[in-house]
């Protein structure tokens, strides 16, 4: 065999291989990197679900759905949360593309025997399939699980993409094939050690690492994926703490309030007749504010669960007249002037309760907040092809900087005041969270002269003749 031969055989034995190598290794790597993001991304968050239900005194299916109504699963294929029977207490199940329940049977059990998280991803037909079960446990002992199952099919169109690329410059660039893969899988490799850097320190707890991969080819892509999955990580673990945090703190405060009343009573000796009913008074006050807040908590619950909204045709003005008929005795109780101007004719598709709690409670924010002699004017009008509920008042107004966060939950304005003066912030979270469930928005400015103007708009509804 002469010599042009052998470097004919060797050069396609190299071009081979490397274009082999070209195809292989890159997205091997790739597609590792993907599992340990979705293992370091889908397990903490089903562990999260798992803390949240394992805060439950009793798991039963509805006071779980309550709970997994204030988690966001909408990046999630499947979720379902089972006790330590096996009986599932709360499923969710919007593709089953790809799902295998033997996988997922395989973890559970590994899961509740073993009191470990359980994981496993699989990429195939160009999608990634995870799987995740993370034990439930009460004093030690397992008493549920809560599995997911992501079926994702954008990250696989990147190592798609990514592998098809390559196999391009492979054969478009075969005389220099060793060349350009030994550059290409150097820096290749340098680029997903960024985002495996990027994993580790998420894994570590540092939710707010990015990582920064230059360009716009896949492997950017993927890191710009992998920061989307640590931004949804770090705001539902944010959101999480928060919550739970404010809920039990307004929860605490009149449970704290009528353990001391109610411990006043019992310590003391012949205590007179007046002082009890002074301190039993006190004690249905706070449990009165004690059922308020639940009872906001609540509504707060049922909105952010996507069950289905029933709409009717509402004449705004019916409403709001009976607002104004409800309110007018606190109005003068207050010495607030309550004024109503309602044009006829307005009808949006919403529900009449819905509309009734979202327009008493910005009247009634509207005269607390008021000064004697003060006045409040209910306006409904129609504004092209929207109908607009405005409430102005001429009260003490709201600093400029606390008006992006007055719709926020648990957020008061003025921090000094009492509960019973200031609420528990939850009021305008309802009355913006109802009026968007209805096509509607809320919005609020300081008016010139003092004051506030909070304003509904709805999508108007024109009746059939």
């Amino acid at each position: 065999m002469g010599i042009r031969t052998k470097f004919l055989m060797a050069f396609i034995f190299l071009a081979a291989a490397v274009i082999f190598v070209l195809n292989t290794y890159p997205v091997s790597i790739s597609r590792d990197t993907v599992f340990i993001s979705k293992e370091n991304s889908i397990v903490p968050y089903t562990a999260q679900i798992g803390g949240s239900v394992e805060m439950l005194e009793r798991m039963t299916p509805e006071t779980v759905s309550q709970v997994m109504g204030m988690l966001e699963t909408d990046g999630l294929s499947r979720v379902s949360v089972m006790n330590a029977n096996l009986d599932e207490l709360y499923s969710k199940r919007d593709n089953a593309t790809g799902y295998d329940e033997r996988v997922i049977f395989a973890l559970l059990h590994a899961a509740m025997e073993n009191k470990t998280d359980e994981f496993r991803a699989i990429y195939s037909d160009g999608a990634f399939m995870s799987y995740a079960c993370v034990p439930i446990m009460s004093g030690g002992q397992v008493t549920g699980a809560v599995c997911v199952y992501e079926y994702d099919v954008t990250e696989g169109r990147i190592i798609s993409g990514l592998r098809e690329d390559l196999a391009k410059i492979s054969v478009g660039l075969g005389a220099l094939a060793l060349i350009v893969g030994l550059v290409l899988s150097q820096t290749l490799s340098y680029r997903v050690t960024r985002v495996l850097d990027a994993v580790e320190n998420v894994r570590k707890g540092e939710y707010t690492y990015r990582v920064r991969v230059t360009g716009h080819d896949e492997v950017a892509q993927l890191a710009e994926e992998f920061n989307s999955l640590t931004d949804r990580l770090q705001r539902t673990e944010e959101v999480r703490r928060r919550f739970v945090a404010d809920a039990s703190h307004e929860l605490k405060t009149p449970l704290a309030a009528i353990r001391l009343l109610s411990d006043s009573i019992l310590e003391t000796d012949n205590i007179d007749t007046d002082t009890v009913k002074e301190f039993v008074g006190g004690i249905r006050e706070e449990s009165e504010r004690l059922a308020r807040t639940t009872g906001q908590l609540l509504a707060l619950t049922k909105l952010d669960n996507p069950s289905p909204t029933v709409r009717n045709d509402v004449d705004c003005g019916a409403v709001a007249e009976k607002v104004l008929n409800t309110l007018n005795p606190i109005a003068l109780r207050a010495g607030v002037t309550l004024d109503g101007r309602l044009d006829g004719g307005c009808h949006i598709m919403a529900g009449s309760d819905e509309l009734f709690q979202i327009i008493y409670n910005l009247v009634e924010n509207a005269i607390k907040y008021n000064v004697e002699g003060g006045n409040v004017t209910l306006r409904l009008r129609r504004a092209e092809e929207n109908v607009e509920i405005l409430v102005e008042d001429t009260g003490i107004g709201i600093p400029e900087e606390d008006l992006p966060h007055i719709f926020d939950r648990f957020y008061r304005v003025d921090k000094s005041r009492g509960r019973d003066e200031g609420g528990t912030g939850l009021g305008l979270s309802i009355v913006k969270s109802t009026a968007q469930r209805h096509g509607g928005d809320v919005t609020a400015q300081r008016r010139p002269e003092g004051g506030m103007i909070f304003k509904v708009s709805f999508p108007a509804y024109t009746p059939p003749e």
